[in-house]
């Protein structure tokens, strides 16, 4: 999914604030779990997404839901977000948050797809591969997909790398009905 331009100024916005507050573990941990709650509940993602919600019910509920569980960074910048309407942003800017602290971390997020479960020899070597390839820290997020029948995957922000046995016949199918 593409973040908007809006989510990435909101994103660097939080990101400065919550520098200055020393709050960045905090409010990325926030974010995370924002994050996991706008992808597991129907109803927060709705509520986020529907612009009817008077502001001032919209406050009252991220008060009730984050107050005892947000860092107070985090619960303020939730707040001005409902000032401003911006609610709808907020899976945008918990994902331009992440990545902004990836890259003073040196951390580099990569998608695996293999046909079959590696190990944990093969995932080590994967993450040294890359790591050596792209001089940073390798957080491999994996997933199988069987459809591959062999091979793997790799996607690093929109490069993607295609060694799947299933793409290898694709192609091998291509040059025999060309021939």
């Amino acid at each position: 999914m593409e973040i908007s331009s809006v989510a990435k100024r909101y994103a660097q916005a939080l990101y400065d604030f919550s520098a200055e507050g020393n709050a960045t573990d905090a409010v990325r941990a926030d974010c995370t779990a924002i994050r996991q709650l706008i992808d597991s509940s129907k109803d927060f993602s709705a509520f986020i997404e529907n612009p009817t919600i008077p502001p001032e019910t919209a406050d009252q509920t991220v008060v009730a839901l984050f107050e005892k569980k947000a860092h107070a960074v985090s619960l303020r910048f939730l707040r001005f977000l409902v000032t401003k309407g911006r609610l709808n942003e907020l899976r945008g800017i918990c994902d331009a948050f992440e990545q902004h602290i990836c890259e003073d971390l040196g951390i580099l997020k990569v998608k695996i797809t293999a046909a079959h479960e590696l190990s944990d020899t093969q995932l080590t070597v994967m993450k040294e591969k890359l790591s050596t390839r792209y001089s940073k820290q390798i957080d491999a997020a994996v997933k199988v997909d069987p459809s591959l029948i062999g091979g793997f995957i790799i996607q690093v922000g929109d490069y993607i790398q295609d060694f799947s046995i299933v793409t290898k016949l694709d192609h091998f199918e291509e040059q025999v009905i060309r021939a």
